[in-house]
Parts: C-alpha cells; structure tokens; sequence
C-alpha cells in the first residue's frame, strides 16, 4: 500500500501557473459579480419613472431603500456562515437563483407593498452572493496575483452599477421600468446554469471539510505536474471548525474583527450617502438633471478603475516588500486610496459650481472610496483562515452595510437641518478620515503580531547554538 502524502495546498497553488480551471472559477465569480452589482442599483434606476407611473413622491421610496439595504445585511450575515459549512459553491448558486428570480418578479410589482417583499427577498440574494464570490476567488489566487484577482471581481460589482446605469438610460424610455428588472432576472439566470455546469468548490474548502479526494481531483487540474494521485491529504491553514463566527473573535482576532468593521461602516456609510443625495446635493448647488446622472456614472467608473489600480499596486508593492514587510503594502495603498478620497471630497465642494471641475473630482473621489473599499474586502480575505473565510467577509461586509442604511439617513438629517451641499461635503471628510486612521490601528497591530511571531522564533535557536 502506498504512503500516505501530505501536500500544502496554498503552497501548490502559490507557485504553479494559473490553470484553466481557476481561470473559469473567476471568469464566472467576476460575471456574477457584475449582474450583482447591477440588481442592486436597479432599483435606484427605477424610482424616477416608479414615481411617475405609480403617482408617488420619490421621498415615498425611502422605506424601500432602506428595507433594500438591510436585506443585504441579513444576507450576508446568514450566508457567509453558511458557506462555511456547506461550502461557496453552492451558496453562490442558491443566492444568485434567489435575487435573479425575485428581481424578475418585481418587474410585475402592482403596489408599493408587494416591490418592497419582492425586494427584500432579492437583497437577502444579493448580500449572500458577494462574500462567497470574494472567498471563492482569494482561495482560487496564487498570493503573487490574489489582490488584483480579488479586486477584479469586486470592481465588477462597480462596473455592473456603471453597465446598469447606461441600460436604463436605453431601456426605461424605450421599454419602461419594468424591462430593467427582467433584464436584472434573466441575466444571472443564464450565468448561474453556465456556473452549475462550470463553477468548481474551493479546493481549500473541501480539504478543510476532510474530503481530500475531492481537494485531490481540484488540485491535480490546477497543477497537473505535481502528480497528485493515490492517497493523499493536503495541508490549509486551518481545520474546519463547527462555530466559524467564534473564529471571528479567536486567536487574538477580536479587535482585528472590530477594526475591520468599523472601516466597512464608514465606508458604505460615504458611498451609499454619495449614492443617495449626489443628485439631489448637485441640483442644490444649480447643476442639471444630466449632469447629476452623469456623476453618478463617472462615480462608478472612477471605483472600477480605482479597485483594479490599487489591486495592482498592492500585489506589485507586497510582491517588492514581500520578505521585509510582509503584508505591509494592502494597508498602506488602502490608506492612500481613502486619503486621496477625503483630499477630492473636499474638492467636490470647492467645485460645485464648475461643471466639469466636478465630474472630474467625483470621479477620483469614486477612485479613492470604492477602489479602497476593494482593497479592505482583500484585507478582510487575508485576516481570516479558511474555515471561516466567508464568515468573516460575510460578516464584515454585512455588519458594514450598517453604514448603507446610516449614509443616506444621515445625509437627511443633515438637509433637513438646512446645511447646505458644501458644507455636507466637507463633513463626509470627518468618517474618510477616521477610516484612515482605524486601517493604521489594524496595521499596528499586524507588524506588532509579525514581530512577536519572529521574537517567538528565535530564542528555539538558542539553545542549539549554546551546545
């Protein structure tokens, strides 16, 4: 009987070439991405010709949009678990049938009442969806590319607002609300039987649930020349644990978790405030329709092409610093990025009056808030083991969209306080700033664990030396 073979796992997909495997594992979690991140804009879409058709105000859709929220919430705190215990792929399959569906039905809504069921069923969908796409592609990633990769698919949750904005812009005159929502519907529908067919389960995964021949059959297709046949287990970095939401909070991880929270707080809370009040705040301030739509476009654009810039850049840097600062570089191109997000808010408010000064500082405000909210999901990726990998990001990311809910309530208080666009701008630069400073807690903590784990390393080598 042959031996047993005990191989690492993370070591093997580290150093051989990308596979056409992982290559069509995040071909499709990028796909699923970008019809995620379109459903949830959907909705903002539609309200203009929702409120026409139906006779309300658009004030009247405010409950709406916050029930659409908090759906998303419930959504990724339930399914993040989940996908710990059965696993991301068929997580991923189920939500994505569950808001593909339910955003179909709310193209035959006849009531305010019904939109709002059939729209909270679909952010149940939606929240569940985006944290097991992020864990299925970290634990699909070489770590030389992991970054960018996960990045990737979180700007396509930006490029999906961005694509579904410019098809309601089409459809919606053309066809009427109802045909953004059927288009939202079919969509995912025709990509989730093209990922039940193609999508494979992480292979971390199933090696932390024990099923080494299902790991062994993943890894003999992602790195044929290793050889990996006859019986064989694999090593992760973590076993599969029964409570992944105690995982959060053990091995010294508790305040690392709060930390990451609070940062997914301010980050939703300023970017679901600039999604909601933009237009109105420009219109304030003497811009056009057009150019409050366009804003919003360019907003998006700008997080797209920000996520994959400071992907990049944080595999380029952590590569070059890799044995000296470790995992040093994601903190500090995330820290720059919301810097330079505050830094071009206040700008917005200098430049309300001047067209095209705004567009362009909406734009990089979009490059420096929704590109750095790529980087703190990647953070949030490295932070936790397998075990509870989609807990973690799940939880973060659900716990954060708190910040969805408290954004656009906040930017209400504000107007209804009377404050004007310019001085509501200038105070969205308070919470950008104290994200920065939170990201500089975490990455305190992170050279403190790394200099401890080297101090603990060392003094084993002592004792050989003195004899």
């Amino acid at each position: 009987m042959a031996p047993t073979r005990d191989v690492d796992m993370s070591h093997l997909i580290d150093t051989a070439p990308v596979s056409a495997l992982q290559k069509r594992a995040i071909a499709l979690c990028l796909a699923l991405a970008i019809l995620d991140g379109m459903d949830a804009q959907l909705i903002g879409f539609a309200i203009p010709a929702l409120s026409e058709d139906w006779g309300l105000s658009k004030a009247s859709f405010g409950l709406l949009l916050a029930l659409s929220s908090g759906a998303m919430v419930v959504g990724s705190l339930l399914f993040g678990p989940v996908a710990d215990r059965w696993g991301r792929r068929r997580v991923i399959l189920l939500c994505t049938v569950l808001f593909a569906v339910f955003t179909l039905a709310s193209a035959f809504a006849p009531s305010m009442g019904v939109l709002i069921v059939l729209r909270i069923l679909a952010g149940i969908g939606l929240g569940g969806v985006t944290p097991n796409l992020i864990a299925l592609t970290s634990e699909y990633s070489p770590a030389r590319s992991r970054s960018t990769m996960v990045t990737i698919v979180v700007a396509g949750m930006s490029l999906g607002g961005f694509l579904g904005g410019l098809a309601a812009a089409q459809l919606i005159p053309a066809y009427g609300w109802q045909s953004i929502f059927v288009a939202g519907g079919v969509l995912p529908l025709v990509v989730a039987a093209l990922a039940w067919a193609g999508l494979p389960e992480s292979g971390k995964f199933l090696a932390a649930r024990g099923d080494h021949a299902g790991a062994a059959k993943i890894l003999s297709a992602i790195a044929p020349q290793a050889g990996i046949s006859g019986s064989v287990t694999f090593t992760v970095d973590t076993a599969a644990t029964k409570s992944p939401i105690r995982e959060l909070f053990a091995g010294g991880r508790a305040l690392d978790t709060i930390l990451l929270w609070v940062v997914f707080v301010i980050n939703f809370l300023v970017i679901y405030f600039l999604f909601g009040w933009m237009p109105s705040l420009f219109s304030q301030a003497g811009q056009s329709a057009s150019n409050a739509i366009l804003a919003a476009a360019l907003f998006n654009l700008g997080g797209m092409a920000g996520a994959l810039s400071i992907g990049w850049i944080t595999d380029r840097v952590g590569t070059a610093w890799a044995r000296s600062r470790g995992s040093d570089a994601a903190y500090a191109v995330v820290m720059a990025g919301y810097t330079l997000g505050a830094l071009f808010i206040g700008a917005v408010a200098m430049f309300l009056a001047n067209p095209t000064l705004l567009l362009i500082t909406i734009c990089i405000v979009g490059f420096g808030m929704s590109g750095s909210s790529a980087g703190i999901i990647a953070i949030a990726a490295s932070i936790y083991p397998v075990a509870a990998r989609s807990t973690g990001i799940g939880w973060a990311m659900g716990i954060g969209r708190i910040g969805s809910i408290a954004g656009p309530t906040l930017g209400a208080a504000l107007i209804a306080a009377g404050m004007g666009a310019r001085t509501i701008f200038l105070l969205m630069i308070v919470p950008t700033a104290v994200a920065v400073l939170t990201l500089g807690a975490l990455f305190v903590r992170e050279r403190l664990r790394g200099r401890a784990a080297i101090g603990a390393a060392e003094p084993a080598a002592v004792p050989a030396e003195a004899h």
